[in-house]
């Protein structure tokens, strides 16, 4: 999809080039991604791995990054050795790193431009950027960019999706459309799902639990279409990264409503992109 100026290949392209795998390890796949975050953060978060490299690095590298190095390179093995999959499988594309980096670094610059515009008269630079720049940054990109949100997008957004379609599509004989939306909302699911032992380890109420599942269940479904529209995985990390934490310049400005700007903003311009190249190729 040429929408972003990422590729002129399309998501339905893509999906055709990836090495599909079989349904034994699709499921596999997803059991042991499970597994590991239920370990990360019910076992490796509370015990603090490696809790003086951080202060020793002066922060550049982020706890959470450390926490994801064993689901990394266990996932790492069962999808390269186990499932044969290749960068190109998982959306891994080196052209379309630098292209992602400019649209992620306009869409944060978007949002403190909506948060100036939306607090006139009542703005101040974030206590946290006083003496803490290199650990504000290193929060979003180690702990981020190259840590959780990496993991999670490569997985959901960019193997299952691509690997529930196929499944769909050779085995079930649907369309590809139809095959992608139920990859789509599967995936969605599970993406919300595996967030449960994040909730039970911080001990979290019922009715808590339900709050954010439904906000994950959305920022799955947002996510997934803002990856299918741009057909870019590295654009959605940096979206997923700052939706997380959104990097602020400005005093309260990490808050629930900046987060959805962040991540409904980019999915509201690739569809009037799109929409506008539909129109254009007919």
């Amino acid at each position: 999809m040429q929408a972003n100026g990422t590729t002129k290949q399309s998501v339905h392209a893509w999906i055709q080039s990836v090495r599909p795998a079989p349904l034994w390890f699709l499921v596999l796949a997803i059991v042991v991604y499970m597994v590991l975050s239920y370990l990360v953060n019910l076992v490796v978060s509370p015990s603090e791995l490696l809790p003086s490299l951080p202060a020793a690095t002066g922060y550049v590298i982020a706890p959470t990054f450390l926490n994801y190095i064993p689901p990394f390179i266990i996932m790492g093995l069962l999808l390269v050795l186990v499932g044969r999959l290749r960068c190109n499988d998982l959306g891994l594309i080196r052209q379309r790193f630098l292209p992602a980096v400019a649209w992620v670094l306009c869409t944060w610059i978007a949002a403190q431009l909506f948060f100036l515009l939306t607090h006139l008269g009542d703005v101040s630079l974030d206590p946290v950027w006083d003496g803490q720049i290199v650990r504000t940054i290193s929060t979003t990109v180690t702990g981020q960019m190259l840590g959780n949100a990496l993991y999670e997008e490569v997985f959901w957004r960019a193997f299952v999706i691509s690997q529930v379609v196929l499944l769909l599509v050779h085995r079930m004989k649907w369309t590809f459309g139809k095959s992608l939306a139920w990859a789509i909302i599967l995936s969605s699911i599970l993406f919300a799902v595996s967030h449960l032992p994040h909730d039970f380890a911080h001990d979290l109420s019922g009715q808590k639990i339900f709050g954010l599942q439904v906000a994950r269940l959305a920022g799955g479904l947002a996510l997934a279409g803002i990856f299918l529209l741009s057909n870019n995985i590295f654009i959605v990390i940096g979206i997923h990264s700052l939706s997380n934490y959104s990097l602020s310049l400005f005093e309260g400005s990490n808050i629930p409503l900046t987060r959805a700007f962040i991540t409904l903003a980019p999915l509201l311009v690739l569809v009037i992109l799109a929409i506008r190249r539909r129109r254009a190729s007919r």
